[in-house]
């Protein structure tokens, strides 16, 4: 079976290593054939040749996008000039069609994220069926604008299948108009040998570690926040690395508060990290401070390096059971989470222990493209 990813950003943004992890084990174990395209040539290309897997980069639009900066007029500036590129891809999609792939032996497409329709543009011109990952809430920490008018509608009617990788993000996306006999869900895979578990330090100090885009949705400025709350006794031993490349308005002000509140030597920006499954191996607690994550892989990945994940939404972590978990805002119950961890570490270790087990169980890249290959399976039948 000859399989077309349709990739959306670099190698070094989440989606995309999923995506590779999903692609590398369905040729693996279930001899799936794949061909990627991506949007422009970028390390996601570089790796496919690594790897022996055939690779085109063809310039595609995105029919929405999300508003991450802190500043409205930021926003607004780039919608206008996302909405120009969309018309423009209008006309110069059609191209695609003459990029070097063989279309005759495609028999799935398989796009990674909705926000592209390339993968729907190629289905209707060659009547091969089309698969939509959605990889983010509708309603989620980010205000989306669509371009593509009746944009639902659309997306509804250029798919043979959707892919939810939560109950949530089903339940989301059918609310507002996906066929819900065409979307099912499959939970994303982490890729369990990646992760090497830390070993248990016997010293006081409690490292805390925050992975992801440094913008105002996915809410680094409340873990500082937390940390300023802590009691004296514990804050002194805690500390923050954030990993990640920053929105720069919101670096600002990042930095702002941590001058003023007095935390230099309490906080680290490492910036984007292409070593983060071995980097994890160095700290005791994982933070997703998102106002809302569809899946939330990287609270997968904190739980399968050993660390305790504490979490805003997401459905890896079980309050007490195999995580800590507080609602987005609520500064005091992050603090709480904090310095429940600093004080028990006897229990913490246990919970960590627990989420290990969940995902190593639940959550592996093998159970991933176990359902993903039987989906396939079901559309060319």
């Amino acid at each position: 079976m000859k399989v077309l990813f349709v990739s959306t950003a670099d190698y070094k943004y989440g989606a995309a290593k999923t995506q590779i992890d999903m692609i590398v084990e369905l040729k693996n174990a279930y001899g799936v054939v794949p061909v990627v395209l991506t949007k422009k040539h970028n390390a996601f290309n570089d790796l496919c040749d690594e790897l022996g897997i055939e690779n085109y980069y063809y310039w595609y639009r995105d029919i929405m996008a999300g508003s991450a900066y802190s500043s409205p007029i930021l926003n607004i500036a780039k919608h206008i000039v996302k909405y120009l590129l969309y018309l423009r891809g209008a006309l110069t999609q059609r191209g695609v069609m003459h990029c070097g792939i063989c279309w005759d032996e495609i028999e799935i497409i398989h796009s990674n994220h909705i926000r592209i329709d390339i993968g729907a543009y190629i289905s209707r011109k060659t009547g091969i069926p089309h698969v939509w990952h959605i990889k983010e809430l509708n309603q989620g920490h980010v205000k989306i604008v669509h371009y593509k008018p009746r944009c639902y509608r659309y997306i509804n009617d250029n798919a043979d299948r959707f892919i939810a990788v939560t109950r949530q993000v089903r339940e989301y996306w059918c609310r507002a108009g996906l066929d819900k006999i065409k979307t099912i869900v499959i939970y994303e895979g982490v890729d369990i040998d990646k992760f090497i578990p830390g070993k248990k330090r016997e010293d006081s100090q409690l490292r805390l570690v925050c992975v992801g885009r440094i913008e105002k949705s996915k809410g680094q400025l409340q873990i500082l926040q937390a940390m300023v709350r802590l009691p004296e006794k514990v804050r002194k031993n805690v500390t923050l690395d954030l990993i990640g490349e920053p929105y720069p308005d919101y670096f600002r002000q990042l930095q702002s508060y941590i001058k003023k509140n007095a935390l230099e030597d309490k906080v680290r920006f490492l910036g984007y990290q292409d070593n983060v499954p071995e980097l994890l191996a160095g700290y005791d607690v994982g933070i997703l401070s998102s106002r809302g994550d569809a899946f939330g892989t990287v609270v997968a990945e904190y739980m399968a390096a050993g660390l305790l994940a504490i979490a805003t939404y997401t459905e890896l972590a079980e309050h007490q059971k195999t995580g800590l978990r507080y609602e987005f805002g609520d500064i005091e119950k992050l603090a709480e989470n904090i310095r429940y961890v600093y004080e028990n570490r006897t229990q913490a270790d246990r919970i960590a222990e627990a989420g290990a087990a969940a995902i190593r169980g639940n959550y592996s890249i093998e159970a991933n493209a176990s359902e993903v290959y039987k989906l396939y399976q079901n559309m060319v039948s």
